[in-house]
Parts: C-alpha cells; sequence; structure tokens
C-alpha cells in the first residue's frame, strides 16, 4: 500500500520512535532556558509533544499550538498516560502560527526543530514575529531554533534521488520502519527547498507499506535571521551553534539558535 500525505499526517505515529528526533539534544536546552524565566512557556510547533511534554513534567506551565490535528491527537494520547498534575499543567491549541491570539503573554516563547522554516515567505515569518513579540511579557525570552543551511548540500543534484539510509526502528505494534529523504527541487531565489521523506514499513506478518510526507521548508542565514528579528522589534541576545552552548560557527554546519528578547 502507498500513501502520500502533506506535512506530518499520517507519519504523525512515526514520530516519536525516529531516532533522529528521540535523541535530540534539545530539551535539556529548553529546560534549562526554563528554569531561568521561571514562568509561563509557549511553545510553536509543538508536534506530539516531544518538547512541551518534558517541561510540563518539569512543572512549567506550558501552552502548545500546531497546525497539525494528528500530531496533536498524539500529544493529546501522550498527556493521558503522564501524572495527572503534568496535564494539568498542559493547554494544546490546534492553531496557525501566523494566526493567533492567546490573550495572555508568558516568560518563555520556543519554536524548537524547524518549524518556523514551514513558512514559506518573509512576510509570513514577520507576521509570525510580531505576534509573538506580542505576547512575551516584559524580559521575556524567545528562542528561534533554525538549520544552519550548508550550500554544500542545497546544491548537490544527487539528493533529488533518494538518500540517507537510517537505521531501521520498530514500532510497539511490531513493524518495523525505514526512512529515506529526497530534495525533489530548490528555489534558489525564494529560498525554498522540496522535502520529501518516504516511510518504508515492513509488518510482522509480511505486508509491506509505503507512505510519503512532503512539505517545503525556507532557509534563513544568520544575518537574516537577525535582521528579521531586529525587524519585528527584538533585540537579539545571542547566536548559538549547537545546544550544549557552542557560539555559532564553531561547529559546520552546526545548528542556527537564536535567542532574543
Amino acid at each position: 500500500m502507498n500513501r502520500t500525505e502533506k506535512g506530518y499526517v499520517q507519519s504523525a505515529e512515526f514520530y516519536d520512535y525516529i531516532p533522529l528526533y528521540s535523541d535530540r539534544k534539545d530539551v535539556e536546552f529548553y529546560l534549562d532556558l526554563a528554569r531561568k524565566t521561571d514562568g509561563s512557556i509557549l511553545e510553536l510547533g509543538c508536534g506530539t509533544g516531544r518538547v512541551l511534554i518534558p517541561l510540563a513534567r518539569a512543572g512549567y506551565r506550558i501552552t502548545g499550538i500546531d497546525s497539525s490535528k494528528r500530531m496533536l491527537e498524539v500529544c493529546r494520547d501522550k498527556l493521558k498516560e503522564e501524572a495527572s498534575d503534568t496535564g494539568e499543567r498542559v493547554t494544546v491549541i490546534q492553531g496557525d502560527m501566523r494566526d493567533f491570539d492567546l490573550k495572555r503573554c508568558f516568560d518563555l516563547i520556543i519554536v524548537p526543530f524547524r518549524a518556523f522554516q514551514h513558512l514559506e515567505t518573509v512576510e509570513e515569518q514577520l507576521r509570525c514575529l510580531e505576534i509573538v513579540r506580542r505576547h512575551m511579557s516584559e524580559g521575556g525570552l524567545f528562542v528561534l531554533d533554525l538549520f544552519n543551511p550548508s550550500m554544500k548540500y542545497i546544491l548537490d543534484e544527487t539528493r533529488k534521488n533518494w538518500f540517507g539510509d537510517e537505521s531501521p526502528f520498530t514500532l510497539p505494534d511490531g513493524r518495523t520502519v525505514t526512512r529515506r529523504f529526497r530534495n525533489p527541487s530548490v528555489d534558489l531565489s525564494k529560498q525554498i527547498i522540496d522535502l520529501e521523506i518516504i516511510y518504508h514499513s515492513l509488518y510482522p506478518d509480511g505486508r509491506t507499506e509505503k507512505i510519503v510526507d512532503s512539505f517545503k521548508m525556507r532557509y534563513l542565514f544568520r544575518y537574516e535571521a537577525e535582521h528579521l528579528l531586529e525587524r519585528a522589534g527584538f533585540r537579539v541576545l545571542e547566536v548559538l551553534g549547537d545546544f550544549d552552548g557552542s557560539p555559532f560557527g564553531t561547529k559546520w554546519p552546526g545548528e542556527l539558535i537564536l535567542i532574543a528578547h
């Protein structure tokens, strides 16, 4: 069976089992920032709660927004397995990071793991940032996690073909899943990458299934991202290249993590 979906619809069930995501070293980074602000948190693009739930588990009140109904269903199911006081600290909302009004301010606002890069135009990005600014408390912090674009990979024509075999992972129902990727096209003028992720599933009874998630991501360079933040009224405090606090540029390509207020 083959299925093609747009942006984390069917593949939401795989998300928390993908080693690249589950082993990502950003959760402790956000916990450290939460300890410094010690207040309410807003997460844009909260997805299945990979970051949101550990923050709530640590005692912080957190609101999560995501546009994907299916990802939020997974998040809510996970919250049911948590202690009741953890769930009581969480509010999850299906919504658009370009258009929301929660009528309150937060001490820490985060956009983890590239979620901001699903906004495809500068106008959409500025609209999101301006809304974030209105939701920040005085002295609050905003964290934007982007990938640091490598032109070596962006210009690599071989990435139009399937690449990047990962180690298989196993779901609770016994399915073994392997992922591969491809970039069918890149628009260099708009800085937009078309991305397809294919999930090959092998069931215990031998049946196979193929699911393809397809979406676009807009890459940003360091000074472009800083300029966007400044235009939206933020002041950039730090630019990091990794979640261990390494300054930007000390690891390559590394991450592109901006902390602003």
